[in-house]
């Protein structure tokens, strides 16, 4: 077998190595859990990107010129039906963009224009079918206002959305919560805690939370209960009776309730401060609102506030 003969083969295989990068930094990502998601039957579009560029990367080492030439050009009409998505609803995946761009370099390296045809009906075939089983979201939504509890009341008000499946939630955690009870306790902030459904069981774990804050709602008692989940998250809890069996562990009573009208309001919160990704922190002052994205970002803002 003759293996790379011609520079577009090489190319064509170069760039799907690093969409394969892109990928797979995407889905190990400690930086911001993008809401920008979509799946084909509960498959999620990263892994199928990266499978779809194995099969590049097959089809070029073996020289299958059609049926690269009409993968990519699916590929083409895939990709611009995700981008008709992104402006549409205003909210953008740089990874994806970055996944799209290179798709593109190779479509433009195997054009062969010749086969017009053959590649516009790849296209469109690639649109078509995809619309109709591409699953996508972008603003977060519950499934599920009793009042939401609030801490503190100062004149700035902060809402704080995290996930406790979120990686860099998790790590900005313990540098947030003394700085959070310093603020509360000088009466500078009025405090909410927003949690997201960007994972399969968020919505599990934040009716908890609830339910533990229903039995005993302070500041304390709610950040020992968001430890705790943190903790489950991180042994991969998945069932109601297996959670609560935990907190109980732990110490952690619960009080249950309908929690709808509390997810309802949750829900309204994500939608006016166009919340897409994790962690991010809202602060409200002076007639002013202003969102900060990552830990980082977030503990410095929450730091000036104390000035």
């Amino acid at each position: 077998m003759r293996l790379f003969f011609s520079w577009q083969y090489i190319v064509t295989i170069i760039l799907a190595l690093i969409a394969i990068g892109i990928e797979y930094f995407y889905i190990t990502c400690e930086t911001a859990c993008s809401y920008l998601k979509g799946d084909i039957f509960n498959i999620e579009l990263q892994h199928i990107g990266i499978g779809y560029m194995v099969a590049i990367i097959a089809l070029a080492i073996f020289k299958k010129d059609t049926l690269l030439l009409i993968l990519l050009s699916c590929g083409v009409g895939i990709e611009l039906y995700l981008v008709g998505f992104q402006i549409w609803y205003n909210t953008y995946c740089y990874y994806c963009l970055a996944f799209g761009g290179i798709l593109m370099l190779q479509f433009f390296v195997n054009l062969n224009l010749k086969k017009k045809k053959l590649i516009f009906a790849s296209m469109i075939i690639g649109l078509v079918l995809f619309s109709l089983v591409f699953r996508g979201s972008v603003t977060p939504v519950y499934a599920e206002e009793s009042p939401i509890s609030k801490f503190g009341s100062g004149n700035a008000i902060v809402r704080l959305y995290t996930d406790y499946f979120c990686p860099p939630c998790k790590k900005m955690e313990p540098s947030l919560e003394p700085i959070i009870i310093d603020l509360i306790k000088n009466n500078i902030i009025t405090f909410t805690f927003i949690d997201t459904p960007f994972y399969k069981l968020s919505s599990l774990y934040a009716r908890y939370f609830l339910y533990g804050l229903n039995e005993k709602k302070t500041l304390e008692h709610a950040l020992e209960v968001r430890n705790v989940l943190i903790e489950a998250s991180n042994q991969k809890i998945d069932k109601p009776d297996k959670l609560e069996e935990y907190l109980n562990s732990k110490g952690i009573k619960i009080k249950p309730y309908d929690t709808r009208p509390t997810f309802e309001l949750f829900t309204k919160f994500l939608k006016e401060d166009k919340i897409n990704a994790t962690p991010s922190c809202v602060i409200e002052k002076d007639g002013k609102k202003e969102t900060f994205v990552g830990g980082t970002d977030i503990i410095n803002a929450l730091q000036k506030l104390k000035k």
